[in-house]
Order: C-alpha cells, then sequence, then structure tokens
C-alpha cells in the first residue's frame, strides 16, 4: 500500500472531491442528500482507482530504478515512468469504472416505492464514480507529477514478497490439479444456490422507527362511549410497560375530517425508549408481550404497526397490513364468506399476526319490502308509499323559506320519538285511494331491522374484500408461498371471483420481476464492454463468468447475519458484480500485457497474478472496509443499508478468492500459445 506522504494525501484528495462532483449533479438532478442516498456511498470503490494507478506507478518507479534508462535526468526518468504508466493503465481505469456503472442500470429501472428508495443511491454511487474517475484520469497524473521531485519508488517489503511467493507457489499447485478446482468450485456455487431458499425473502426489511402505531377498529355499533371504554383499558395495559416513554391515543375521526373514519375506531401512538433500556431483545418480542396482553380484552382486534410504515401499507392495499388478500367479485355475502374463509386459513399458519378480515357487513339498516298485490288491491301506487316513507323518515322539502337573497327548504320529518323503533314505522298509516281512510304500513309491506353492508370497496370497478396480517418471525416469501398453496386447496370460488395477493408481498414480486428481465440486459453490456477492451470473447468471458461467485460470500453474510434476501440484498449483488469485473479486468489486462511481450501463456498468467495480487487485495479491502461499519450497524435507520452492505462485503470476499484462485486457473485452459489480445 502507498506510504503515508504525498501519494496518500493525492489519493485522498479524491474522495472529497469526488463527493463535490457528486452533490452538483445531484443538485442538479434533483437528489437530495438523506440516508439513503449518501449511507451507500464507499469510499473505497471511489479510490481503488487512483490507488491502482500510484501503485502501478511506484512498482514501475522500483523497476527503472534497477535498470538503464535514455533518460539521464532522475526526474525526467521519473515524469517518462509517469506517464507510461497513465497510458497503460487508463484504458482498464476507463472500462472497470464504466463496467460498475452499467452494472447500476437494473437499478434505474425500477419503479413505485423501490424505486424512489434506490434510485438516489445509484445516482450517488454513479456520480461519485464518474467523478473519481475523471479525477484519477486528470488531477492524480498532475499532482504526481509535482511530487515526482522526491523519489517515490517502491520499497522492498519482506513480507509482501513472502506473500506473493506463496501465492505463487499457491498457483502452481492449483495449476496441477486445476480440474478439481474448476470442478469444487460450481459445486460450491450450486451448493450456495441450492441453500439460497433457506435465507427466506422479503421486499425490504422492517425499518425501525422507535415507536408503535397501534389501531383498533371495534364493531360498527359501538358507541363513542364504550369506545373510550376501551380506549383507557388499552391505554393502561401498553402504559404499563417500563419501555414505553409516552401514549396518544386518538378516537374517531381527526379534526379536520380527511379520514372518514367512525366513533369505533381508535389510534394509539407508542413512543418507545432508546434500546438500551429495554427488557426484550427484539421488539417483536415487546410487540408479542402486548399483543398477548391486550388479548385479555374480548373481541378486540388489534393492528400493531409502525407510522410511517401503516401510512406505507394502506397506500399500497388500501389495507393496514404487510400482506393483502383482495377477493373480487359481485356479492358481498360471498365476499365476506370467503374473506373469513381466508383469514381462519392464515390465522393457522406460523408466523401470521393481526389476521383479520376487514368487515363489509355490520351497519344497521331498515328493510321495508313492498306487497304489490296488497297495493293492487287497495289501489295504491307504490310511489306514493315510497314518498310517504321517504318523508317519515328522511324527510322531503315541502317548501321554501327566503332570507334576504339565501333560500332554506322547509324539511317536514317526523320526529324522532316516532320512527326510532321498527314497530312504530310500521304502525305509519298510508291514505287510501279515495283519500278517506288510512291503512298501517305494516299490512302492505314487511318492516324489519337487518345487518347490511357498512363499506363497499372497490377496485378497478369491482365490489372486493380485503384480508390482511402482519409477519413475525417469518419471512415474506416462504409466508405467502405457504399461504397461497392452502388457499388454493381449501377455497373454492364461484365463477366471477378471483383472488389477488398484494401489500409488501406485490412490491417484492414486481421488483424481483423486474430484475429478471433488466439483470441479464446488463450482463450483456458489461460482456460487450469487456469485449471492446480485450478484443477477444474468451477473456471477456472468463472474467464475466467471476460474477456468480459473488453470491457465494452474498449468501454467507446474509446468512450469518440473520437477514433475509431483498430488494436492498439484490442492490448490493447488482454493486459487488461490477466490482467483481473491475477484478477481473486488472488481471486479464496484465497478463496480456506480459504475454504481448513475448511470455508463454503458463509465464503470463503466473507472473501476471502475481503482480496484480497487492492491486486486487488493496481494491477489494478498501470496497469491503468502506461499508464494513453500515453492515455492522444496528441502530435506528440502518436496515434499508444493512443488507446491501453485507452483501457487498461478503461478495467481495468471495468475489476476491475465486479472481485470484479461479481465474488464474481457467486462463490456463486452450494450450501453450501465447495470450495476445487481438488487434
Amino acid at each position: 500500500m502507498p506510504p503515508m506522504g504525498p501519494p496518500a494525501v493525492i489519493v485522498a484528495a479524491v474522495i472529497p472531491l469526488s463527493l463535490l462532483f457528486a452533490f452538483i449533479f445531484m443538485h442538479a438532478m434533483g437528489v437530495s442528500a438523506n440516508l439513503i442516498s449518501l449511507g451507500a456511498v464507499d469510499f473505497g470503490v471511489i479510490i481503488d482507482s487512483a490507488v491502482v494507478l500510484v501503485e502501478a506507478l511506484m512498482v514501475r518507479l522500483a523497476v527503472d530504478a534497477k535498470a538503464e534508462h535514455h533518460i539521464s535526468s532522475p526526474v525526467g526518468r521519473r515524469l517518462y515512468a509517469l506517464k507510461h504508466t497513465c497510458v497503460e493503465l487508463g484504458q482498464p481505469i476507463l472500462f472497470s469504472k464504466a463496467i460498475i456503472i452499467v452494472a447500476f442500470l437494473p437499478i434505474f429501472t425500477f419503479q413505485r416505492v423501490e424505486g424512489r428508495i434506490f434510485t438516489p443511491v445509484a445516482l450517488t454511487l454513479s456520480f461519485a464514480l464518474l467523478g473519481g474517475l475523471i479525477l484519477t484520469l486528470t488531477l492524480v497524473p498532475t499532482l504526481l507529477s509535482f511530487a515526482l521531485n522526491k523519489d517515490m519508488a517502491e520499497k522492498e517489503s519482506h513480507w509482501l514478497h513472502r506473500l506473493q511467493e506463496n501465492y505463487r507457489s499457491l498457483l502452481l499447485g492449483l495449476q496441477a490439479r486445476r480440474r478439481s478446482m474448476v470442478v469444487g468450485s460450481i459445486a460450491l456455487l450450486i451448493t450456495s444456490l441450492g441453500l439460497a431458499p433457506m435465507l427466506g425473502s422479503e421486499f425490504l426489511p422492517k425499518l425501525d422507527e422507535g415507536n408503535i402505531w397501534l389501531t383498533i377498529s371495534l364493531p360498527q355499533s359501538s358507541a363513542l362511549g364504550n369506545t373510550k371504554d376501551v380506549e383507557r383499558k388499552v391505554r393502561a395495559i401498553i402504559a404499563s410497560y417500563p419501555e414505553v416513554k409516552a401514549v396518544i391515543t386518538h378516537v374517531g375521526r381527526p379534526d379536520d375530517g380527511t379520514d372518514p373514519k367512525g366513533p369505533n375506531n381508535m389510534e394509539i401512538l407508542v413512543d418507545l425508549k432508546p434500546r438500551g433500556e429495554w427488557r426484550f431483545p427484539y421488539k417483536d418480542d415487546l410487540v408479542d408481550s402486548m399483543a398477548a396482553r391486550l388479548s385479555t380484552i374480548p373481541g378486540l382486534p388489534t393492528n400493531f404497526s409502525q407510522v410511517i410504515q401503516d401510512n406505507v401499507e394502506e397506500s399500497l392495499s388500501g389495507a393496514k397490513g404487510e400482506i393483502a388478500v383482495k377477493v373480487f367479485g359481485p356479492n358481498l355475502e360471498v365476499l365476506e364468506a370467503k374473506g373469513r374463509q381466508i383469514a381462519d386459513i392464515l390465522n393457522r399458519i406460523q408466523g401470521s399476526a393481526d389476521v383479520a378480515a376487514l368487515p363489509v357487513g355490520g351497519q344497521s339498516e331498515v328493510d321495508i319490502r313492498l306487497h304489490r298485490e296488497a297495493l293492487a288491491r287497495y289501489d295504491i301506487n307504490v310511489t306514493d308509499v315510497n314518498a310517504l316513507i321517504q318523508t317519515a323518515l328522511g324527510g322531503s322539502a315541502v317548501n321554501a323559506y327566503y332570507e334576504g337573497d339565501r333560500r332554506y327548504d322547509v324539511t317536514l320529518r317526523f320526529g324522532a320519538a316516532f320512527r326510532d323503533q321498527v314497530d312504530d314505522i310500521a304502525t305509519l298509516p298510508v291514505p287510501l285511494a279515495d283519500g278517506v281512510g288510512s291503512i298501517p304500513l305494516g299490512d302492505l309491506a314487511d318492516v324489519e331491522l337487518r345487518q347490511g353492508a357498512s363499506r363497499i370497496q372497490r377496485e378497478a370497478g369491482s365490489r372486493n374484500v380485503i384480508v390482511k396480517a402482519n409477519l413475525r418471525g417469518r419471512d415474506q416469501g416462504s409466508f405467502v408461498a405457504e399461504a397461497q398453496a392452502k388457499v388454493a386447496a381449501e377455497v373454492s370460488l364461484p365463477k366471477g371471483y378471483t383472488i389477488t395477493w398484494g401489500g409488501q408481498f406485490e412490491n417484492q414480486q414486481r421488483a424481483m420481476g423486474r430484475l429478471k428481465v433488466i439483470v441479464p440486459i446488463t450482463l450483456g453490456l458489461i460482456f460487450s464492454l469487456l469485449f471492446w477492451a480485450f478484443r477477444d470473447v474468451r477473456p471477456a468471458f472468463l472474467v464475466l463468468s467471476m460474477v456468480p461467485f459473488t453470491l457465494i460470500g452474498g449468501f454467507a453474510g446474509l446468512g450469518l447475519a440473520g437477514l433475509h434476501l431483498s430488494v436492498s440484498a439484490a442492490v448490493g449483488f447488482i454493486a459487488v458484480a461490477g466490482i467483481s469485473v473491475q477484478n477481473g479486468l486488472i488481471m486479464v489486462e496484465q497478463v496480456i500485457e506480459i504475454s504481448r511481450r513475448g511470455a508463454s501463456r503458463a509465464e503470463a498468467i503466473l507472473e501476471g497474478a502475481v503482480l496484480r495480487l497487492r492491486p486486487i487485495i488493496m481494491t477489494a479491502l478498501m470496497a469491503g472496509l468502506g461499508l464494513l461499519p453500515a453492515a455492522l450497524s444496528h441502530g435506528i435507520g440502518s436496515e434499508t443499508q444493512r443488507p446491501f452492505a453485507v452483501v457487498i462485503v461478503g461478495g467481495i470476499v468471495s468475489a476476491t478468492l475465486f479472481t485470484l484462485l479461479l481465474l488464474p486457473v481457467l486462463l490456463s485452459f486452450g494450450g501453450a500459445q501465447s495470450l495476445r489480445d487481438k488487434e
């Protein structure tokens, strides 16, 4: 690694200037600087090209110092070495950064929630990489030319020499057993892919907001006084936990009337103390304990969430839950029955919590069904009876009153004491056709009180009922797969009825479906860049073949960290793929350069790999160490970036190992002829 001094200062100067470059373009693109957009910036990836350039210059200066040179001036020889180093490494550096930026292409195609979260990440990192590339090819050589007044040649390092010799011996041993090495590597990759489903999957890890948002919806007929009594009991239970800092409750609709909720609904905000003061190791354990104590209140349907999470989930699917199952059809009674059946199935699946079918019924209504035969027998019109009922119960305008230029209707309606009982409605006198007498409404119609629809929800022009569920202690992917299988086996739908699965699961399926299309296209573009760099299909294919081996370290990192596969982890795999290709490009370019000088294939591969050992390890260490704090972080707000960082750190480890060990072995296949690039 470059010693502390002018080289280290020159390399370090790339970081703030690259960030300044990124900030300028972020401002131009309207991207704000926040935890998400800046949390994924890896300083190691930004400066690795500058490190490679400085390291190559130091090696060249050390070699030139022992050889005869046509330039007598020491400074002149150093400037000559700087020029040739920049020319030699200019193309690999340019292509390596272009490949990393192209690798972010799938992220730019994200839509909706995932697009809002990860597009700023890709834009910020791309701007920083572009700034670092420009500075590496312009500012760094300029500053190095001023620093070359003093000798910057690489000093002899015994530990590095010993490391290179051990690596050389290891490569010679692997060359003798190269088929076993290839088969073992492929077997390890297949094993990793086979074990990957055990990690589980989800859209995004839950972001801990430091609070609990508890919503409770009592039956529609619940009076305000009853709701307040329940609210006091719930508040007392929640406030009894020492982890709770404050409890704020709200009953009914908000003051501004923007949310159409009745007096049966209550919302409770629970502000929590810092994690260090908790008795529970995890937030899910605290929520489970609260849910168990609240279940002692009969008929209390709870829904535990967080403030932002609750709003996002409701805006996505129309339901307050991570998973939303929607049943579409024309008949409300059938929809309600199927919703209850699906809710019973979800309740039996391990990991489900707060399962409920959003109620359709529950609103009391008076049902008046006229007997048309009786109306005909008394020569009474249906219209007259309907008008009478409307006037008695709902009120009808019979006159108008003017006050200045304002007009007010004079409405006729029965008093409350004469219309609050079904029996009173049945005794409503209906005038006969001759206008002489009347007949009670009960003799002309059936009047009864029944439970009707309290809400009729529509989507895409069709009625539906929603079954919502939260998850605790289980990943979304396996839960939904099991739930879909059981619902398909146990729930039979009449003709004209359909089921859809939404919520966070819908976001995950949409994002992963888009990646399945875009990632192959991106790999094709990366292959095109590699072919352009090498002018040969074979080395381009071999470098690209290192990308799948990043999965081994990425999966291992997720497993050790206890994380699920998510869109955030997928973005990490996309980023580490570009870094893997960059390391392979650095090695193969060196092998081709040595081969061009007339060395045999075996010599070129061995010497090229040994010479690029230090740059590859340095770039891997810088990229990995740059995101190691994010990978180890457990603070509030770290959940979104942590899978991204864990995958990159783990993926870099496996990518570096296979680039150093497997790639030279693969390059050795093909005979003993020289390995030269094709012009």
